[in-house]
């Protein structure tokens, strides 16, 4: 009887215990757990960005020459003349360059770490958006390799490139870089998620308006640096908007950031 009762009670122990994809989705664990799990689908983002890479220059030059014709009909094709703007300003093409090739890993540890510490129960429903994100980002790359400015002919310049190595440091990484990951740009796809994130969770401040500063700042300096046309961005935001679409339904009881209230 005794021995049944231990039975009992281990599957129920068993089937109450979440697997470790569950866990997973749910971010049930402690942060060191998490920062691996960054790290790990991270360093796989980077690895399927590089693997949809092509290798001749001619798709990707004319999927630009076709940006640049959607952008000219529009009565917007801006590019050049942002790049000479911002370096025509004292110090514009130095802050450009630095928060191109800074704010981005920068913008993942603020916004990740105030979330896990500050609204602890949102943040498996915002990490899983940004992996969906990213994903539907990575289709993007192989369905559509784009040479971004800097790559044609119009004669802009890199100025991120020894940014990027930093000093060499990262010479090693340059190899590995997907040149025509353009479409969609995921500098300005990441800060819309994040100010959507931020705005939703700074409810009911009035501050929180300020957060759209963010991916507009971004919007203008992959554009100054000849990085990303401004319809990158808007690809960026619509994988954003898609992948929000996506997760939703498939948060269940998850709670999520954009149902934030205040109590």
């Amino acid at each position: 009887m005794r021995a049944g009762r231990v039975l009992a009670w281990a599957a129920v122990t068993v089937a109450a215990r979440p697997s470790p994809l569950a866990r997973a989705w749910s971010a049930k664990w402690p942060i060191g757990a998490e920062i691996v799990l960054f790290f790990v689908l991270m360093a796989a983002y980077e690895w399927l960005r590089d693997l949809v890479a092509v290798s001749e220059l001619a798709v990707p030059v004319a999927h630009a020459l076709e940006v640049i014709d959607v952008e000219r009909a529009l009565g917007l094709f801006v590019e050049p003349d942002v790049q000479e703007w911002a370096h025509s300003v004292p110090g514009g093409e130095f802050v450009t360059t630095w928060i191109y090739t800074l704010a981005h890993t920068a913008g993942f540890a603020v916004v990740f770490f105030w979330v896990w510490f500050r609204r602890r129960e949102y943040f498996a429903a915002f990490r899983n958006w940004f992996w969906v994100t990213n994903g539907l980002a990575v289709i993007g790359y192989w369905l559509y390799p784009l040479a971004p400015p800097r790559l044609t002919d119009l004669g802009l310049e890199d100025p991120t490139k020894a940014s990027l190595e930093l000093g060499g440091a990262l010479s090693w990484f340059q190899p590995f870089r997907n040149e025509f990951a353009a479409m969609p740009s995921m500098h300005v796809g990441y800060t819309v998620l994040f100010a959507l994130t931020l705005f939703w969770l700074l409810r009911p401040s009035p501050w929180r308006w300020l957060v759209w500063l963010w991916p507009a700042g971004m919007l203008f300096v992959v554009m100054a640096t000849a990085n990303h046309w401004w319809l990158d961005g808007v690809g960026g935001a619509a994988c954003v908007l898609v992948a929000l679409a996506v997760v939703t339904p498939l948060s269940g009881s998850l709670r999520k950031p954009w149902e934030y209230r205040r109590a």
